[in-house]
């Protein structure tokens, strides 16, 4: 064989595994759902590949539980469900105010043999495919730490899939690349970038803004077809402000100044609010007499699917499932899955 047949045909396997790479589709799934009456029969299990549990809650001496003890008979109904429908289900570990616990596990050999040992024996006891490691508030003095837990996970689960969240907000300094590498995949969150502290209102988060953080991930070292960036199912509303850029009085409606995507339609079947889409940020935001609202919507999450697609990155995962539009025209599930899995037939089941 010569150079060039050699050439081409290292050429044409990369163009073959970057374009059948980018086929996740994943959901998160918190605990707390049940308190908002979603439950595992509410989810659309066509729309996703993966569904990833939020959350079970580490001990320092590497036991693990559910973080809510009132969802156990849940995820079992859970489990059987995404099994049933050929989905895979990840457990998270981790979470919030959990960064002590696990600093905790990988300062000891024994914790940290306990834990994988202990998460090997959950998932088989509970159902699950795999593990997701969610250590937040971590640091650049956690790099090393960070790297010796996801080492151990990967060599202790490896009939299991492993994967982890990233905040490259935080500091790409916090994560060590070649650990990263050996993941399944990575999951890449993106703080919000509108709070209460923003003098004036800025998209909370955007296609730009997913693609600069994808870029930070990837130029950290960490490999591009492993990325999966998290998008959010929810708007920040802001009392008072009249558009992108203009000032605001505080939150404006919602749980907190939260909204769903689902809600928001809701809000826009109304003349109150005028939607558009800007350009310069690929983003959404929604203005009426007495605030402004700033989500993601069909045309932003639809340039993350594109770019994830022709990046060849892993997939595209939603934060979260109960918070979605159950109505394909307007779902962004759906808006993901008809640019990554456009075979799959996306319309509702007809009604016996």
């Amino acid at each position: 064989m010569n150079i060039k047949t050699i050439a081409l045909s290292l050429a044409l396997g990369a163009f073959a595994m970057a374009n059948a790479a980018a086929d996740k589709v994943i959901g998160f799934y918190p605990y707390w759902s049940q308190y908002s009456q979603f439950y595992p029969k509410d989810i659309r299990y066509n729309t996703v590949t993966d569904i990833h549990y939020v959350s079970l809650a580490p001990s320092e001496d590497g036991s693990v539980a559910f973080a809510d003890e009132n969802d156990a008979e849940n995820f079992k109904t859970l489990a059987q469900m995404s099994k049933e429908n050929g989905v895979k289900l990840i457990v998270s570990v981790g979470g919030m105010e959990t960064e002590g616990a696990l600093k905790a596990i990988a300062g000891s050999d024994d914790a940290l043999s306990s834990f994988v040992s202990n998460l090997s024996s959950w998932l088989s006891e509970n159902g699950g495919d795999g593990v997701e490691l969610d250590w937040q508030n971590i640091t650049a003095d956690d790099a090393e730490d960070h790297a010796k837990m996801v080492n151990a996970l990967v060599d202790g689960l490896s009939d299991a899939t492993v994967t982890a969240v990233v905040y490259p907000s935080a500091g790409m300094e916090a994560y060590k690349a070649d650990a990263l590498n050996r993941l399944a995949y990575v999951d890449v969150f993106m703080a919000d970038q509108m709070t209460e502290e923003s003098s004036e209102v800025v998209p909370n988060q955007s296609a730009s803004y997913v693609k600069e953080s994808l870029d930070k991930v990837a130029g950290a070292g960490v490999n591009n077809e492993l990325l999966v960036p998290i998008v959010f199912l929810y708007g920040k509303t802001w009392s008072g402000a009249s558009g992108l850029g203009t000032s605001h009085q505080g939150i404006g409606s919602g749980n907190e100044g939260f909204v769903t995507y689902a809600e928001l339609m809701g809000k826009f079947d109304t003349p109150d609010y005028k939607v558009t889409f800007d350009e310069a940020s690929q983003s959404e935001v929604a203005v009426s007499s007495s605030e402004t609202i700033v989500f993601m919507g069909i045309p932003s999450v639809k340039a993350v699917a594109q770019q994830v697609k022709n990046d060849g990155m892993a997939g595209v995962a939603v934060y979260d499932l109960s918070q979605d539009h159950h109505e394909p025209i307007v779902s962004l599930l759906v808006t993901i899955g008809l640019e990554l899995r456009p075979e799959v037939n996306y319309k509702p089941a007809k009604k016996k």
